[in-house]
């Protein structure tokens, strides 16, 4: 193993290990139609993956010119939860994955702590990942700054060279790399010109291949 062997491998987690993300913005496209900021779902899943749910409220707020109702966010939360419960699957393939994998694993994602147990929960992968969940909440700047990426290397104890970052949203894509990581994009729902041109070194969309793609890329 050269110098750039990889040591650990980190998962996001929406669109990752998880296929929460139609569902999460479905019910933020109702939930804002609504409140009286009429959008689709199209232009949610647009202007907003991989985006922070506080970006994504400023974004909002500043294009309708309007502040959100107070309790916008809590009623969302609610209806989301009840959705992801029951609709929820982890991504095709990632069982398998986390079963063939040898290298010491965690997440980092910009959800919050109680939204990545949930999913995990609720997919039955949490414990594959032995309590090593990071959250953007937990450091000043969520993703596209490196920010939780690095703090997820520092406690893992793992300089980020040898770091190995799955992917699949534009702005994840730019935090890895900026973390100085090897980013691997994964395509199924996205765009692969957009992860390449983001840094991603490589995409692919089978998430079976992962440990294969992992050990011919060190």
């Amino acid at each position: 193993m050269g110098k750039n062997g990889f040591k650990l491998v980190i998962f996001d987690c929406d669109g990752v290990l998880v296929d929460s993300e139609p569902i999460v913005n479905r019910i933020f496209a109702q939930t804002l139609t609504e409140a009286g900021f009429p959008i689709t779902y199209a232009e949610v899943t647009q202007k907003f993956i991989g985006k922070s749910l506080q970006t994504c409220l400023e974004i909002i707020e500043e294009s309708y010119n309007k502040p959100l109702p107070k309790n916008f966010i809590e009623r969302c939360k609610e209806r989301e939860i009840a959705a992801l419960q029951q609709e929820l699957t982890a991504v095709s393939g990632i069982n398998e994955v986390l079963e063939q994998m040898t290298l010491p694993k965690c997440v980092a994602s910009n959800s919050s702590h109680r939204h990545i147990q949930l999913v995990l929960n609720l997919t039955g992968i949490l414990h594959k990942f032995d309590g090593k969940l990071y959250s953007a909440h937990d450091v000043s700047r969520p993703k596209p700054f490196p920010d939780v990426y690095l703090y997820a290397a520092e406690q893992m104890n793992t300089n980020p060279e040898n770091c190995v970052v799955i992917e699949d949203s534009v702005t994840g894509v730019q935090a890895g790399y900026a973390a100085g990581m090897t980013v691997f994009g994964y395509a199924q729902h996205s765009d692969r010109t957009a992860l390449t041109a983001a840094g991603a070194k490589i995409v692919f969309d089978d998430m079976q291949q992962l440990c294969q793609l992992i050990s011919e890329h060190e």
